[in-house]
């Protein structure tokens, strides 16, 4: 069970779990849940939502302080160091 549908119905939760392999049929899950009208036309549910934890794709939690070679990017000063009486240079 790696991908999660929620979903409310008049108030109640509901949930539909899905194997790693059956994200196509997941996403067409919800969007049904989401296009589901009564007879009015109103919504039949809300907040439907996906959740998804993915074996191949999730690692170990934390951050590693590896760096491949040549990589120096920093948050601080992207663009350069901001100009005297000048607003700082953005990458935009």
């Amino acid at each position: 069970m790696s991908i999660v549908v929620y979903w409310l119905t008049q108030g109640h939760p509901s949930v539909q779990a899905f194997a790693d392999d059956q994200l196509l049929a997941a996403l067409a899950f919800a969007e049904s849940r989401r296009k589901a009208r009564d007879p009015q036309g109103a919504p039949l549910h809300q907040h439907v939502v996906i959740n998804t934890e993915l074996g191949d794709s999730v690692g170990p939690a934390g951050v590693s302080d590896e760096l491949p070679d040549g990589y120096s990017w920093t948050k601080s000063h992207r663009g350069g160091p901001p100009e005297s009486g000048n607003p700082p240079k953005t990458l935009a």
